[in-house]
Formats: structure tokens, C-alpha cells, sequence
């Protein structure tokens, strides 16, 4: 595994840096230099359109690929043990080079730990590695993604426990560490030593203890809203009744209009925040900043771009403790220096926003060059919006999404026998099945004897086309006549969810509760019928393994 997690550093260092060179390129190709300045209003309002009109048409016009969540699928994919990251995952994350040079508000720290749980996933996979050591692959392609971008191994090894794997295990930290280690070597040897956001002047003094308090409550408000905007405008994109390819170029359009008023919010905003951190950025140009910010990021986003939310949350963060700390300057003359806030800013929204404490503080500490002075009011920041956030559950933006979606399961559902339990261990097959063409009538005298209630029904071919239930034949008979003239074809219930034997029963819970049905259809990778999940083998099947769990817990006691 030490092998494996040096391997996978290796190869994913290698292409976040090659990432990291594409997209600096293509923001020099674009705008002409580090980024837009305020003489290039027409290109800054025209080109994240563009760059979201051509992502939108090679994605989903040409590829024909439907809007995905790369982060939330690797999470829910470790939950369930269903560690299959396909290698067509990583196309969205290369693409969304295309939308950072354009100016489109996003970041590269989601697609470089996409690509990294994409190529951990398919080694393990090409060795028919157990899902276990697929979890630990995937986590490891992870942590490196991020060691590389930040040139923070620790911080990427907790990135991947406290955001991908939602836990601490220890069992699983040395592939971790091997493979952010050598992300940040490959990294170091390309582009040099040094973090992605620089701060060594950091100094504390005791009184200002109370103000890092107020700047946690404060960054765990704006943390929530950032994540319910980001939501909000996804659900927006996703109710509108035009082509899925233009949506990208209308989210691009409206940073493009935001970025009038507000330059620096177009790409991902490390130079703004090494500015805001060298003391070169005034309170109102930074509150325009923290605004159009959150705006930006969430139509470049919710419109269905790639791209990735860790660099504009930082943004977002530092924007807000910049203003925080200007406004404490202006009432406090002996406070150190507003850019100490900043800093603290950052570390709280990565905390608020993608729920990973640890992950912030690691970061942190790097950007400080380990500075012992920030421990006291980092940690307290970082327990304040924590807390804060712990109003929502401690949702993350990764984690809402799951939650739309019906896919979230809390850290406590670890022991969820269901998730354990794959559709394939019950799928039963229907020794009955009739034909559309059959009538009801006829349909009711072959089960007379049989003890099941649901039924298989298929075209001449033999193609699944739906199933019966006894109660639906029944309710078809209130006319005695009607039983010789009705067909099978019209009490079939044809609009079910499509069951993968993979899924686990948790998640088959969930697609019971979006129907009546009694039963469900099971289809393989070739999408050939095999067979039903019903839910009375569901309840069975947690009835058993709930025993089973008890029983061993009782075992386990002293």
C-alpha cells in the first residue's frame, strides 16, 4: 500500500502540475498577463461566457454527458463501498481549465482531487483491489491532489479524512501520507518550494482573544449562506427549460456583468488575496469584493461549469476578515494589522465550508511558515465556526449537495447495516412472467397458487417491459367483462427507477420512498433485467444484519 500511495503521488503531482501550467498558460493567453484589470471591462464581461459556452457545448452537446458533482460522487462512493470512479469522471475536471482562464469564478483544487480519485479508483480497480483498498486508493489520489496544489502534505492527508473518508482512520493514513509526499515533491521539483498563500507577519495579542470569536460566528454565517447560494442557484440552472450546453454561458455571462463592478472576482484570486495580505486593498473595495464573490461563485457553479469551490471559498473568507479587521481598525488603534483577520478568514471558511477543522489549521500553519503565534486565535476561529456551523448539521458544500439528492449519510450511518449490504445479495427472480399481450383475466388464474405478489411482465421478445402486482390485477377486475378485454399492458407499472445490483439497500430505501411500488427492477452494467429487489427483502435483510450487529456488539463487551 506504501507502493501504491507512492505511485498514485506521482502520477496525480504530475498532473496537478501540468493542470497548474495549463491554466496559467491559458490565463496568460487570455487575458495577457496574471489576470484582468479594470481596462479590460468588455473582455472581462464577454470571455467567462465564452469559456462557459464552449465547456457547455463539448460537455453536454458533443459528449452528451448530463451535469454531475465530482467531490460529492467520490464521498458518496466511500460511503457506500461502490468505489467505481469512472476515468470519463476526469473530462469535466480537465475542462474546467477552460473556465479559470476565462475568468469563470472557481478554483482547481476539486478538479485536481477528481482526477486524483479518478486515476486511484481505476489502479485499484485494474488489480481487482477489495473495496476497502479502493477507498484508501481513492483517498490517497485525494491527498495528493491537494499536497500539490498547496504544497501542504499534512493538510492534504486530513483533507482527505475529514472531507472524503468524513473520519479518522488509521489504518489507512500511511498510503496517505506516501502519496502526498510525493504529490509535493513532484510539485516542488516542477514549480519550486513554497505554499500557495504566503503570510509571515502574523502576531497576536491577548485582548483581540474576544474579537477572533466574533470573526468565527461571523464566518460561520457567511459560510452557511455561501453554501445555500451555491444550492440555491444550482436548483435555479436546473429548472430552467433551455438547453443544458447554454447554461454554462449564461452563468459565465453574469460573472462577466459582476466582474464590471467587481474586477478581481473572475478566476481563482490568489493574486487578490496576496495583495489583500500585503495591506494594498481599502474596505470598500473589499466589501465589493466579499459580495461579488459569493454572486460569481455560485453562477459559474449552479450553471453546471466544472470547476471547483476551495479557491473562492478562501477568497470569500479572506474578503470578509479583511473587512472585519478594517472595521476593528477603525474603532481599535493599538489592533495588530487587519490582514491577521484575513488570514483567519480563510482558515474559517474552509472549515464552515467544507466542514475539515483540521484541514484549515494544517493550511494555515503552512501559509505561516508554522508562525506559533497564530495557534491561539486559529484554533479558536476554527471551534467557533465549527460550532456555528453545527446550527446546519455541519453540512459542507460537498455534503449538500448528497443531501438534494436523497444521498447523505451522516458519520453515524458508519454502522448502518444497510450500507453494507449490496442489491445483489437479494435480488430474487419471478419463476412467473407473462406477456403484455395477456389478459388480466387469464393473468389471475396462473397465480392462483403462487405465494408471490409481484410479477414480471415482457414484450414478445423477452425485453423487460414492467411488472403487476396482484392488488393492481384485482383493482382491474371491478367489472367481470373487464378481465377478458384488459391486457396486461395496461396495469403494468413501467415508470420505476432502474436498480443497479451494486447499490446498497440504503440507497434502495430511498428510491422506495419515491414510489408505490412494491418492487423494484434490477439491471446489470448492459443494462439485461435480472431479477427484483422488493421491499420485504429489504426489511428482511435489515432485520438480519441488525441482529447480526447487535450480537456482535454484545460479543465485544468486557
Amino acid at each position: 500500500m506504501l507502493f501504491w500511495g507512492s505511485l498514485i503521488g506521482i502520477v496525480v503531482g504530475s498532473a496537478t502540475v501540468v493542470y497548474r501550467f495549463a491554466v496559467n498558460r491559458g490565463v496568460e493567453l487570455v487575458w495577457g498577463g496574471e489576470g484582468p484589470n479594470l481596462e479590460q471591462s468588455m473582455i472581462r464581461l464577454m470571455f467567462p461566457a465564452i469559456g462557459g459556452l464552449a465547456v457547455g457545448l463539448i460537455l453536454y452537446k458533443v459528449l452528451k454527458r448530463t451535469p454531475s458533482h465530482g467531490v460529492p460522487s467520490v464521498i458518496h462512493a466511500v460511503q457506500t463501498n461502490r468505489i467505481r470512479v469512472p476515468w470519463k469522471m476526469g473530462i469535466p475536471s480537465a475542462l474546467s481549465v477552460v473556465v479559470l482562464a476565462s475568468g469563470g469564478s472557481a478554483g482547481p483544487e476539486g478538479p485536481a482531487a477528481e482526477i486524483g480519485a479518478v486515476f486511484g479508483s481505476n489502479t485499484g480497480r485494474m488489480f481487482k483491489a477489495s473495496p476497502k483498498t479502493l477507498r484508501t486508493l481513492v483517498g490517497s489520489g485525494v491527498a495528493a491532489a491537494i499536497s500539490a496544489v498547496f504544497s501542504a502534505p499534512i493538510a492534504g492527508v486530513f483533507f482527505a479524512l475529514e472531507v472524503i473518508f468524513q473520519g479518522f482512520e488509521l489504518a489507512r493514513i500511511p498510503p496517505l501520507i506516501m502519496a502526498a509526499v510525493t504529490a509535493s515533491i513532484i510539485t516542488q521539483m516542477a514549480v519550486g518550494y513554497g505554499p500557495a498563500i504566503a503570510f509571515t507577519d502574523f502576531s497576536f495579542e491577548l485582548f483581540e482573544f474576544p474579537l477572533y470569536i466574533i470573526l468565527g460566528i461571523l464566518t460561520g454565517l457567511i459560510a452557511a449562506g455561501f453554501i445555500k447560494w451555491v444550492d440555491t442557484i444550482s436548483r435555479l440552472f436546473a429548472s430552467l427549460n433551455i438547453p443544458l450546453w447554454l447554461k454554462p454561458a449564461i452563468g459565465g455571462l453574469a460573472v462577466g456583468a459582476i466582474s464590471l463592478v467587481a474586477p478581481e472576482v473572475v478566476g481563482e484570486g490568489y493574486v487578490f488575496l496576496e495583495n489583500e495580505l500585503e495591506g494594498q486593498i481599502v474596505l470598500s473595495g473589499l466589501a465589493l469584493m466579499l459580495v461579488g464573490k459569493i454572486l460569481a461563485t455560485g453562477f459559474t457553479l449552479g450553471s453546471g461549469a466544472p470547476g471547483g469551490s476551495f479557491a473562492p471559498a478562501i477568497f470569500i473568507g479572506g474578503a470578509l476578515g479583511g473587512v472585519y479587521g478594517l472595521l476593528v481598525e477603525s474603532f481599535a488603534v493599538s489592533v495588530t494589522s487587519f490582514t491577521n483577520y484575513a488570514l483567519l478568514g480563510m482558515a474559517g471558511m474552509v472549515v464552515g465550508t467544507f466542514n475539515a477543522p483540521i484541514t484549515a489549521i494544517m493550511i494555515t500553519l503552512q501559509a505561516t511558515l508554522g508562525n506559533p503565534e497564530v495557534l491561539i486565535p486559529l484554533m479558536t476561529t476554527v471551534a467557533v465556526v465549527h460550532l456555528t456551523m453545527s446550527r446546519w448539521d455541519n453540512l459542507s458544500i460537498y455534503t449538500q449537495v448528497l443531501k438534494r439528492q436523497g444521498k447523505w449519510f451522516a458519520p453515524e450511518y458508519d454502522r448502518d447495516p444497510l450500507l453494507q449490504i449490496p442489491v445483489s445479495d437479494i435480488v430474487v427472480t419471478s419463476t412467473i412472467r407473462f406477456k403484455e399481450s395477456s389478459k388480466v383475466e387469464d393473468a389471475l388464474k396462473t397465480i392462483g397458487t403462487s405465494d408471490d405478489t409481484v410479477f414480471v411482465v415482457e414484450d414478445d421478445t423477452g425485453n423487460f417491459l414492467g411488472i403487476i402486482t396482484l392488488h393492481s390485477l384485482r383493482s382491474a377486475l371491478t367489472d367481470p367483462l373487464m378481465g377478458r378485454l384488459v391486457t396486461l399492458s395496461d396495469v403494468i407499472e413501467a415508470s420505476l427507477p432502474r436498480i443497479s445490483p451494486s447499490m446498497s439497500l440504503r440507497e434502495i430505501v430511498h428510491e422506495f420512498e419515491s414510489t408505490s411500488a412494491e418492487a423494484l427492477p434490477v439491471f446489470d452494467e448492459e443494462d439485461r433485467y435480472i431479477g427484483l429487489v422488493t421491499r420485504a427483502g429489504v426489511f428482511s435483510a435489515y432485520r438480519t444484519a441488525k441482529n447480526a450487529l447487535e450480537h456482535v456488539d454484545e460479543d465485544s463487551l468486557p
